[in-house]
């Protein structure tokens, strides 16, 4: 067995209030080996995976994570995580590609449809349009290990792949699992508690105990490898499936309520406990500096990704609700005007009032009410978006295939929030004319369209300054609004109701951005 992808000696990993969840793993994975860590629930699995693969993370979650030795070439980890986490903005081929185009070296196999008969799947499948959302759950299972294999990492880490398949598939996928690593001459760490699939991959087995907290090889000396490959037979297959079943239940029965083991709490730290106070403020300001510094990088060197995020956003954020501004405004221009029409003062006729308001109201109110109902409607969609993808760790197998989820996600849907909001403002400037010209046909102002747009268009001297006003506004609140959304859609979201929270807190604080502005614009702007 040659030199392996990865060493761990010595790894403990404590909760903020001190609680140990590992003490003191260690591990070495060898060239070629499959590895398959068995645990119950709460035993630590989910967090070793996290010191893989999210390290930063648990730092900045308050984690102390401490290693004597951590080898790993990070660059070369691959990751099929739960239930697969294909990207459902791409179709099944898109999945392959994106892994190809990211990919460390290229060859012959490099057709999304080769990666798919590696796996046992019909080719037909990378069909341009064929939706991930129509896969059964052992078909995304098994594109989610050929997009992994079409990456070129050396080594694989499988988080619970068998979760949802009966068992004729969990047997398909432990092959599978097999065959592509004596294929390709990788290594791979499978963490499960399916006993079929730990028996029918494992070179070696071990148990993430609850007891002491630590890795126990199963069987040392005795365990006969992978029960899937050739030379088993069904006898041995079975006498080996009770007897590791029989340790699994043996063990959490006699340790599978234990809580972790309470330890010395983190010290508080006054800057680390300010700096969590201030993250959410200063948040949106690091995102909006990070994608305009990586956005015309990536629409450069990646426009095909650029511009698939780029066509999602931008059907979230300004197609799809068209006909709700289109209409919403028109509605609000015709109401404006008809009261004012309608409660004018004493004495004035109604269409001299009009004349003398013009489009005044149009440049005072749109700016706000666009942005109000574009942050509840399309900063919504597409935060919860963002959020759902870091939610199912969509993001997280971004990572893993070397794919910057700020280039790739935030620098595109920054740009696209920001330009759909200033398209939307304009249009809703737009229908607020269009509903006031309604109002003005009927009263039998012919030359309404001049009228409403004249403070716009054509500002007179003393009224110029209101219209400079309303495009800064328009301005600013693109890039808020867009910062925002970015930061708390692309925000960490442990659980589904993160997300929930991370759309409301978005609503609350763009509000306030727009309320401010607001504020500080009208005493500006009148106390010139």
């Amino acid at each position: 067995m040659g030199v392996g992808p990865l060493l761990v000696r010595g790894l403990r990993v404590a909760l903020p209030d001190g609680r140990v969840l590992i003490d003191g793993i260690d591990l070495e994975i060898g060239a070629g080996e499959v590895v398959v860590l068995l645990g119950g629930s709460g035993a630590g699995k989910s967090t070793f995976a996290r010191v893989l693969f999210e390290r930063d993370e648990l730092d900045e979650a308050g984690f102390d994570v401490v290693a004597a030795q951590l080898d790993l070439d990070r660059g070369q980890l691959g990751l099929v995580p739960q239930r697969g986490a294909l990207f459902d903005h791409l179709d099944v081929r898109g999945n392959l590609e994106i892994a190809l185009r990211h990919a460390s070296g290229s060859g012959e196999g490099d057709a999304p449809e080769k990666w798919l008969e590696r796996v046992g799947l019909d080719p037909a499948l990378a069909k341009p349009g064929t939706p991930v959302t129509k896969l059964s759950g052992g078909q995304a299972q098994r594109v989610a290990v050929a997009r992994v294999l079409a990456s070129r990492r050396t080594l694989l880490f499988l988080d619970e792949p068998s979760v949802g398949l009966d068992p004729h598939r969990v047997r398909m996928l432990a092959r599978l699992i097999r065959e592509q690593v004596k294929a390709l001459g990788i290594s791979a760490i499978v963490v499960t508690h399916d006993v079929a699939l730990a028996a029918g991959v494992a070179d070696r087995l071990f148990l993430l105990s609850l007891e002491d907290r630590k890795l126990d090889q199963l069987f040392e000396g005795r365990w006969p490898g992978a029960l899937e490959d050739p030379g088993h037979s069904a006898e041995e297959r079975g006498r080996w499936l009770v007897e590791l079943e029989r340790e699994m239940v043996d063990h959490l029965e006699a340790h599978g309520d234990r809580p972790p083991p309470s330890g010395a709490p983190k010290p508080k730290s006054v800057v680390r406990g300010l700096a969590r106070v201030a993250e959410p403020l200063l948040a949106p300001f690091r995102v909006a500096a990070i994608a305009a510094a990586r956005a015309p990088l990536q629409l450069l060197k990646r426009p095909r990704d650029f511009a698939i995020v780029a066509r999602r956003v931008l059907m979230q954020t300004l197609v799809r609700p068209l006909p709700f501004y289109a209409i919403v405004s028109t509605l609000i221009g015709y109401t404006v005007l008809f009261v004012v029409s309608k409660v004018g003062g004493a004495g004035v006729r109604a269409d001299a009032l009009l004349r003398q308001i013009g489009g005044s109201h149009v440049i005072a109110l749109a700016p706000a009410l666009s942005a109000l109902l574009f942050v509840a409607a399309s900063g919504s969609a597409t935060n919860a978006w963002l959020g759902s993808m870091g939610l199912t760790k969509q993001t997280l197998a971004l990572d893993a295939l070397g794919v910057d989820r700020r280039s790739y996600l935030w620098a595109p849907a920054w740009l696209l929030v920001a330009l759909s909001y200033l398209a939307v403002a304009a249009l809703f400037a737009l229908g607020m004319i269009l509903g006031g010209m309604l109002v003005c046909e009927s009263y039998g102002i012919t030359n309404a369209w001049e009228l409403l747009t004249a403070d716009i268009f054509d500002p007179r001297p003393e009224r110029l300054r209101y219209a400079v006003r309303a495009a800064f506004l328009v301005w600013i609140y693109a890039w808020g609004i867009a910062s925002d959304v970015v930061a708390k859609g692309g925000a960490p979201k442990p659980e589904a109701d993160a997300v929930t929270r991370g759309m409301t807190s978005s609503v609350v604080a763009c509000t306030l951005w727009v309320v401010g502005w607001e504020l500080v614009t009208v005493l500006v702007v009148f106390r010139l």
